[in-house]
């Protein structure tokens, strides 16, 4: 700047230097009946709640918007814009619309439907929360996340498909529609939020994928509708009250006996288990249950109210029993604990399974042990298990005698006059 400049002028020119710079503020203008805040410099509209009145009957919204020449192309319902507008009756969104905001069609009693376009890539907080109204909804496959009170409270909801693309469900994203009778949760969704689907009396059957890490606290509570409900392999855990009062529950669906193991149940509510009362593995239901040698722990509640449940096979790995592992399985008869070392084991873990009429089976050398120790104690009888039960086959000779030519664990030969030498777990053992 010229240095001869009055200090008056180089002062004008340094103000205007600076307001030039600076991003053009945000307009905000009505045009055909709708109110948009227009951005200047990126040439976008975002639609806006009116400054006066409510807006009714159909609405549709363009793709684009002139001002004074310029083009603006509609980006987003902005926050609050349909906010309790009772009279709206139907809404058209149009390809450019890529988020839908906070409460954006909250309170919206007489919409019935909506068409959420491909270009949405996500519904946020409550965007149609209490539109009791509504009876269907599309979800586009470019939506990835379904926030919190998304559709909270839409109790005229019957159906509902969510996409392949979306990763999260929020808390309380479906709470309170009583009118939804099923749902099936794809793959892609990796967590079920609490409340999530709390209160949908309506819902009779539910799949969860197998990209389904958790499940929150209280995402199926009051579902008293719900009869069967199909768990996927991937879940990890399932919080408090996840199936509170799930009342009519008669059927649980899984495909991995070892996954449903490592579930980790929050209370006793949160296996759906304590009021279907019958498990299914891969369409059969659980009877005689086998516990894979993969297993290392059975958690709290794991196999809780199986009333079908007759014989349980524990493999070798098993080192903990949690805490009303097999509560009130009462036709249980036969237990099969593969376990040299007693696992240990939660006091209460068959509480209400009347033990004392059933039969424990264990390795032989173990038999003491388990005597001793307290849940197993309560058994009445507990026996070694045979070489039939452990799938052991006696190595012999061709003529039939036992070979006297193989070693023991400590590597002493076998002479005649043992019992025989066998492979139990992929070591020579000798009996």
């Amino acid at each position: 700047m010229n240095k001869h400049l009055p200090n008056s002028l180089r002062a004008l020119f340094l103000s205007l230097a600076v307001l030039l710079s600076l991003p053009m503020l945000a307009v905000e203008v009505e045009i055909d009946g709708i109110n948009y805040e227009l951005n200047a410099d990126a040439k976008q509209a975002t639609v806006k709640a009116k400054s006066s009145g409510e807006y009714s009957g159909e609405v549709i919204i363009p793709e684009s918007v002139e001002h004074e020449g310029a083009a603006y192309s509609v980006t987003r319902i902005g926050a609050n814009a349909f906010f309790n507008c009772s009279g709206l009756t139907s809404v058209t969104i149009p390809n450019s619309v890529k988020s839908i905001g906070r409460s954006a069609f909250s309170g919206c009693s007489g919409l019935t439907s909506v068409t959420i376009p491909n270009s949405v890539k996500s519904i946020e907080y409550g965007a149609f929360s209490s539109c009791s109204g509504l009876t269907s909804v599309t979800i586009p496959n470019s939506v990835t996340s379904i926030g919190q009170n998304a559709f909270f409270n839409c109790s005229g909801l019957t159906s509902v498909t969510i996409p392949n693309n979306v990763t999260s469900i929020g808390s309380s994203a479906f709470s309170g529609c009583s009118g939804l009778t099923s749902v099936t949760i794809p793959n892609s969704v990796t967590s079920i939020g609490s409340y999530a689907f709390e209160g949908c009396s309506g819902l009779t059957s539910v799949t969860i994928g197998n990209s389904v890490e958790s499940i929150g606290n209280s995402a199926f509570s009051g579902c008293d509708g719900l009869t069967s409900v199909t768990i996927g392999n991937s879940v990890k855990s399932i919080g408090d009250n996840a199936f509170y009062d799930c009342s009519r529950l008669t059927s649980v669906h899984i495909y991995d006996i070892a996954a449903w193991c490592n579930i980790d149940f929050a209370d006793y509510d949160s296996n759906p288990l304590y009021f279907a009362h019958h498990l299914y593995s891969n369409g059969e239901e659980v009877k005689d249950l086998v516990i894979p040698n993969s297993v290392e722990s059975i958690g709290n509640y794991a196999f809780q109210k199986c009333s079908a449940l007759t014989s349980v096979t524990i493999g070798n790995s098993v080192t903990w029993i949690g805490s009303e592992a097999f509560r009130d399985c009462p036709e249980l008869i036969d237990v099969y604990c593969y376990a040299e070392k007693v696992p240990s084991t939660e006091s209460d873990a068959f509480n209400g399974s009347y033990p004392e009429n059933a039969t424990l089976h264990v390795p032989d050398a173990s038999v003491d042990s388990y005597k001793a120790t307290d849940p197993w104690s309560r058994f009445g009888k507990i026996v070694a298990l045979t070489p039939e039960e452990t799938g052991i086959d006696e190595l012999k000779g061709e003529n039939g005698k036992v070979k006297t030519a193989l070693y023991d664990l400590s590597g002493r030969s076998v002479q005649k006059g043992q019992k025989g030498v066998f492979i139990q777990n992929g070591k020579v053992m000798v009996r």
